[in-house]
C-alpha cells in the first residue's frame, strides 16, 4: 500500500512540474514558479499525511489482545476516520493500534475481515467487529 501512495506522489509531482511549465509558458516565469511552489508543496503534505508512521504493534504480537475488554483497532495514515478514533481513543490502554499498511499480516487480516476490501478502522473487541466505529460504539464493547 505504501509503494501505491509513493507511486501517487510521483505522478502528482510530475504534474504539479507539467502545470508550473505550463503557466509559466502562458503566464511568466513568476507566475509558474510560484504555481509551482505551492502545487510542489501540497504534494509533499499530502506524502506526509499519507506516509507518517503513527502508533503500530505487530499483528503477531496484537492478535493475542483481542478479547473481551480489549480492543485492537487496524488503521491506515491518511484515514480521517482512523484518525478520529486515535484523538479520541489515543490514551487508552485497553486499546491496541496496528498499522495495516506496515504488516502485511495486518493488511491480511483486514481484508479477511472485510471482504477484500482494506476498510479501516476496524475494531476487534473480543468476538465482535466493529467497521468505522465512533469512540463511543468503541469505549461500550469495551464495557
Amino acid at each position: 500500500m505504501q509503494n501505491q501512495v509513493r507511486a501517487s506522489i510521483a505522478v502528482l509531482a510530475v504534474v504539479a512540474v507539467a502545470v508550473a511549465a505550463w503557466i509559466g509558458a502562458r503566464s511568466g516565469l513568476v507566475a509558474g514558479l510560484g504555481t509551482g511552489v505551492v502545487a510542489l508543496g501540497l504534494v509533499a503534505a499530502y506524502g506526509w499525511w499519507s506516509l507518517r508512521g503513527g502508533r503500530h504493534t505487530p499483528w503477531a504480537e496484537a492478535r493475542g489482545s483481542v478479547r473481551d475488554g480489549h480492543a485492537v483497532v487496524l488503521w491506515k495514515p491518511g484515514c480521517r476516520y482512523c484518525e478520529r478514533l486515535l484523538r479520541a481513543l489515543g490514551a487508552d490502554e485497553r486499546v491496541t493500534w496496528v498499522n495495516v499498511w506496515r504488516d502485511p499480516d495486518a493488511n491480511q487480516a483486514v481484508r479477511d475481515l472485510n471482504g477484500g476490501d482494506e476498510y479501516t478502522p476496524t475494531v476487534l473487541v473480543g468476538s465482535a467487529v466493529l467497521r468505522n466505529p465512533t469512540a463511543e460504539e468503541v469505549v461500550a464493547h469495551l464495557g
